[in-house]
């Protein structure tokens, strides 16, 4: 099958994918919302909020193992793979433990001494709180099977065990109703099985389908070395990734009653849900990128990319855009009890994501290459600055809508500082190259910004959702045109050409 016909399989397979696991989601949550209620879901939020700022090492070791995996399937070495990932399955194992042992000896005191849980949840949390430690060890040594798969750009087992994932959080959500013990502990314990059964379908898929992913006593050293020293620069990026997501949740729970965590925790899931169309994008080009980098096509790497950034902009636009615009009547639908401020706060989060997009994109050459160092410096650099701020802002009584001005400021240095000046400088990109994409996606984005400005002056949409509807559609319309105006003439040919086969095949 050729790269062209793989991508784009891939990338049908993960948006059937994402499709039914946003739907299932966002709909599991509504229920989850509404069964636990607004308190116990913040407390919920908060104390997974805690593990996930340990757990963030698993992200680091995922980003390696599965740039290693990646980078020997390019090279055609089943000898170096088995080796690459038996090394890296031990790594993970060890890693789990360690961050296990972490989170019992420290984080106990943390949940019952420094967030602010109501004197009737604290058992409950504190055992929520295990639960999630257990979750997390799961995930932990399920990293290098989930690697396998994608670095076997076998999309369609990833998006049917996705899907049966999402049913199952749809069965927990309404199960909670049914819970012989306390709701909060119920909840935790019957997603900690979900995952558990999801693990061992993927494993369980692995074991029967590549070899190299058999058990063995292989744990080479070199790899090892090689994998932590790639992750130790990539373990720098992900604390900041944490601090911007799990961390601002904890931090606002150490101010502010639960029900704040929650908004920013609803936030957080509109905007997860959003990405999700962008991250399967990149999910299914993403190996086609590090392939190319790691047989010395440089050029066609750099090219792929950038053409990949543009797209994912539009992307971005095209989903953002409408849920800013329309995110009071939308959210109104989807919650039956909406804390304050969720609405807000979900609309900057909103906007912080279409702002990321180009720190999503530019990072995969940096991955494929190896040049993780000055990305991570300045990421934990900029990140604990924004932490330390706002931890001060708000202690000083700061209202906390300064915790979405601060996401704001720190996506935009990221997209348009920080990432393009370490392609050009260690990667190789062109400034012109870089400069030719910034202006393709600002032409792109003119007329559907200047599209809901106007709409937002002139329409009053705030508790209309057939409006917000008619509003949302006019805005898509916009972005679609605006894009196809922007492309080349190149550009245009071939998506013609692929809708006019796909109407007649």
């Amino acid at each position: 099958m050729s790269d062209k016909k793989r991508i784009a399989k891939n990338t049908f397979a993960l948006y059937v994918r994402m499709i039914f696991v946003m739907a299932i989601t966002l709909f599991s949550s509504r229920i989850v919302l509404e069964k636990l209620g607004v308190t116990e879901f913040g407390v919920y939020s908060s104390v997974g909020g805690v593990v996930a700022m340990l757990s963030f090492l698993n992200a680091t070791l995922s980003t390696g193992t599965s740039r290693f995996i990646t980078f020997e399937l390019g090279r055609e070495d089943s000898r170096r793979l088995r080796e690459t990932f038996s090394t890296a399955f031990y790594t993970h194992l060890i890693l789990a433990l360690i961050v296990v042992l972490a989170l019992v000896a420290g984080g106990s005191y943390f949940v019952s001494h420094k967030l602010v849980i109501p004197d009737s949840l604290q058992t409950p949390a504190l055992w929520t709180f295990y639960i999630s430690v257990f979750t997390a060890f799961i995930s932990f040594t399920q990293v290098p099977y989930t690697a396998m798969i994608i670095a076997n750009e076998k999309m369609s087992i990833y998006a049917y065990i996705g899907i049966v994932e999402a049913c199952g959080r749809l069965g927990v959500a309404y199960a909670i109703s049914l819970a012989p013990i306390e709701k909060l502990i119920w909840y935790a314990a019957l997603t900690a099985g979900l995952q558990l059964t999801v693990a061992l379908s993927y494993r369980f898929y692995c074991l029967h389908r590549y070899e190299e992913s058999r058990f063995a006593l292989i744990f080479k050293r070199e790899i090892c070395k090689k994998l932590l020293r790639f992750s130790g620069w990539n373990l720098l990026a992900n604390v900041s990734q944490m601090l911007s997501t799990q961390g601002l949740i904890v931090l606002i729970n150490m101010f502010f009653a639960p029900a704040l965590a929650a908004a920013q925790a609803i936030g957080n899931q509109i905007s997860s849900a959003m990405t999700q169309f962008s991250s399967n994008f990149m999910l299914a080009i993403n190996p086609q990128i590090i392939k190319l980098y790691s047989k010395g096509e440089y050029e066609a790497s750099r090219k792929l990319n950038l053409q990949t950034t543009v797209l994912v902009w539009d992307l971005m636009l095209l989903i953002g855009l409408p849920l800013i615009v329309c995110m009071n009547p939308l959210i109104h639908l989807w919650l039956v009890d909406v804390p304050d401020y969720a609405v807000i706060f979900a609309r900057y989060i909103v906007a912080s994501q279409i702002i990321n997009t180009f720190s999503m994109t530019f990072y995969v050459p940096m991955i494929a290459s190896g040049q993780l160092r000055d990305n991570s410096l300045a990421a934990l650099l900029v990140t604990a600055v924004e932490f330390a701020v706002l931890y001060g802002l708000l202690k000083a009584g700061f209202d906390v809508m300064w915790v979405q001005y601060m996401t704001i400021l720190v996506a935009v240095i990221f997209g348009f500082g920080v990432k393009p000046v370490i392609l050009c400088r260690k990667i190789g990109y062109k400034v012109r190259e870089m400069c030719r994409c910034y202006l393709q996606c600002l032409k792109s984005a003119i007329l559907p910004i200047a599209s809901c400005l106007i709409t937002v002056y002139y329409i009053n949409i705030d508790e209309k959702l057939p409006t917000a509807m008619s509003v949302g559609f006019l805005i898509i319309c916009s972005v679609i045109f605006s894009s196809v105006l922007c492309m080349t003439k190149h550009e245009r040919q071939k998506i013609f050409s692929l809708i006019a086969n796909r109407i007649r095949h």
